[in-house]
Parts: structure tokens; sequence; C-alpha cells
């Protein structure tokens, strides 16, 4: 174990440093077999960088315009810049779904969620190293950037960020910016991997990417899209019904023509019609937010949407039981234990717990069967040991909390008795 912080040993790096120029810059790849000798590159090495160009104005599911590719030696990797504008991308979409191949990605939840809309495709040997890095205590949500800068003292420069990637042809500068974001990736990963084994970390890291994987990779259903509308379960089961419904027609058209759901209706408005269903189509245009365009082509199917749903209500999820009063209290106190323990650790507390879990581990201790805890992550695997079992052991009545001068502000202290 070091004596010092990796964090620390990153920022002394940045002053010492200098900045290297991007490599020239190859041309887009376009044709299929060289994809093909690239995925077998890759898939000798066992490991590759990965990162998605795109666009997103204006879509409701973003405009794949660019893969970069970097594997090989982590100090001077081999890179490419596929087109998937003119090359099929299915062998590199391979590779993140084989367990035997490690992706590195950086702040992987939007290319998660592209890769996995566009080729129901799910990553499994993924790292993403926005998370590693939070998991050595460099912020909750480092940028790519300044990652690199923290790690290898390389400033990049990040003067194509906001450009057309779906224009072509590409400029030089816009390829030189992609691909440095899969240049330095493995070398920043080669230098978080040493210093998370260091700490006994790095099964922290591959449990979260495997979560985040998990989440990311899967779209919702269309016919539990009713369940992301604010406001949703405080209607009744033949009010859910219609929106149940609406919602999943909405996410169909809107997936169909790649506009956004607000393109059609309001989440207010499609709350509105389920809570007080028209009669016909003169009160549908009555409906605050509804446009007279969307209620000109959809309205008669909009009105047999919301009588067919009515009729076929989901199940009404049953309501978390209240808390007694007792319990109004503990949520701040248990956060407390748990941003006390990531603070002494440094990693960031929304990896540990969220408030949601905390609020299910005071409604199980309350009113549930204290023999059989439940499926929280808090309570599991490494969360357990690093805040978990504070918790139950405050619960318990078996520590005090108390304020202190630490960084922290309060230790956690067994009772005697």
């Amino acid at each position: 174990m070091r004596e010092h912080s990796p964090a620390a040993c990153y920022r002394r790096a940045v002053t010492t440093a200098s900045r290297r120029p991007s490599e020239s810059t190859p041309t887009p790849i376009t044709n299929p077999r060289d994809v093909d000798d690239i995925a077998d590159a890759i898939d000798e090495a066992e490991s590759f960088a990965l990162d998605l160009e795109f666009m997103t104005e204006g879509r409701y599911v973003a405009e794949l315009s660019l893969v970069q590719v970097g594997w090989g030696d982590p100090q001077d990797p081999e890179v490419a810049a596929i087109d998937p504008l003119k090359v099929d991308i299915d062998p590199i979409v391979e590779l993140l779904e084989d367990p035997e191949i490690e992706t590195m990605i950086h702040s992987a939840q939007a290319d998660l969620a592209l890769l996995g809309q566009q080729y129901e495709a799910r990553a499994q040997g993924l790292i993403d190293t926005q998370i590693a890095a939070a998991f050595l205590g460099m912020g909750d949500q480092i940028g790519y950037g300044p990652l690199v800068q923290r790690v290898t003292g390389i400033e990049l420069d990040k003067g194509a960020q906001f450009t057309e990637w779906s224009r072509r042809p590409l400029s030089p500068e816009q390829l030189s910016y992609a691909l440095d974001d899969v240049r330095y990736l493995p070398r920043v990963w080669d230098r978080l991997r040493a210093d998370l084994d260091d700490r006994d970390r790095r099964g922290w890291v591959d449990d979260e990417c495997e979560r985040m994987a998990e989440t990311w990779s899967r779209r919702t259903p269309p016919d539990e899209m009713y369940m992301r509308v604010r406001g949703w379960n405080g209607l009744n089961a033949r009010q859910l019904g219609a929106l149940r419904a609406v919602a999943a027609w909405r996410e169909e058209e809107s997936l169909e023509h790649n506009r956004p759901p607000s393109w059609l209706l309001q989440d207010r408005t499609m709350l509105e019609l389920c809570r007080r269903p028209p009669r016909d189509e003169r009160g549908l245009r009555d409906v605050r937010g509804m446009g007279n365009g969307t209620a000109q082509r959809y309205g008669k199917e909009l009105l047999k949407l919301i009588r067919d749903g009515q009729q076929d209500p989901p199940d009404v999820p049953r309501r978390a039981p209240r808390l007694p009063n007792v319990g109004q209290a503990w949520p701040a106190i248990l956060s407390g234990i748990v941003q006390t323990r990531c603070r002494e650790v440094e990693v960031a507390p929304r990896f540990v717990a969220t408030r949601s879990d905390i609020d299910d581990v005071i409604a199980w201790w309350l009113t549930g069967d204290r023999d059989a805890e439940p499926d929280v992550p808090l309570l599991t695997t490494w969360r357990r040991e690093l805040a978990g079992q504070d918790v139950l052991d405050w619960l318990a009545g078996r520590t005090t909390i108390a304020v202190d001068d630490s960084e922290a502000g309060v230790r956690i202290a067994r009772n005697s008795n």
C-alpha cells in the first residue's frame, strides 16, 4: 500500500510532463476488409479502447458518425477511425460483446445506449475509465481531457469537440481530435489499473462497470415507458392503462421517425389526456399543449388508444409503506455514514448507495422482516464492507455518530455496552 494517494501522485505528474503533439492523422476506414483486419488485431490483443462520435440534435436516437479504436502497446497504441456511414462495424460490435476482450471507454453511458439501441449490443468486458478514476479519489465525473492531463501530463486539443460529425469529408482537425480519444486511453487505464490493484479496488470497478453495462445497454420497452412520465403513480388503474397505451404509442412513433417524444406529445399533455380523457376530437383539441397537427393527424388513433388502455390497466404497483415518524430523520444520518466512509477511502458516494437504497434499508428495518435483508447493493459485496455494515450497526444501536475535527467532520464510534 502506498503512503501517498494516487490522486496526489497524478497532480504532481501534470507539473512535470510536457504536452505531446498528436500523431499524423490517417484516413477513415471505409473498406470492409480493413475493418476485419482491425478486428482480428484487437482480438489477438484481447483489449482495445473505443470511442464514438455521434449527432444528437433533433434526434431521439443518436446518429452514429464515427468509430475510433485503439489497441496494442498502451504507451504507443495503434489507432484507427472507422466510417460507419460507409462500412459495416459489426466486427467491432462483436468485440464489445466478447467477455474475453477488455473494452475501455471513458464515460460510457451514451456509447452503450447507442450501441444497445442500434445493434442490440450489450458490453461484457467493459472498463469505464471515468468510474475507475472515481474510485481513486479523482472526483465523481472527471472528463477525458482532464484525466489524460492528470495521468500523463498531456494537454489535449478539444477544439473540434462540437463539430458536425455526420458531414463528409471530415477535416484533419476533426480526425486528430477523434483519434486522441483512443490514443491515450490505454495508457491512462494502464496507470489506473496499477493503482486500483495497489488498493485492492479492481473488483469494485469491475462490479460498477458491469452494473453500468446492464443498465445502459438495455432500452426501456415501449410498454414500460409510462413509468418514466412524471406523475404516473398518481393515476388510478383505468387512467394508468390509458397512459401505458399512449406512452407506448408515442415511443414507437418517436423511434420510427427518430424525433424526440415531445415532438408528438409533452408529458404533461399526455398525463392530462389520460387523467381526463376527451370524448371526441373536438375535446382533444381543447387539451392544453395538444398541437393542431398532432390532433388532426392522430386524433382518432389517440382516442382509441385511451379507450382500449382503460380496459386493460396494468397491475397497480404496491406503494411503499409510509415510514413511521421515528424514521423521518434517518436518511440524513445514514447518508452521513456512507459519505464518511467514502471520504476516508476517496470513493464517490454515488457508487456505494443512492438515496433510494437508503430509503429501502430504512423501510425494511422499520416495517420488514429483519432476518431477511433486502436486495440492496449497499448491503452486498464490497459496499457492505465499506459502509453497509456501519449502516446496519447504527440501526441496531451498536454505534454512535459523533462530531469531530476530521476532514469528514464526524466519526463512527462503537458503543461499549
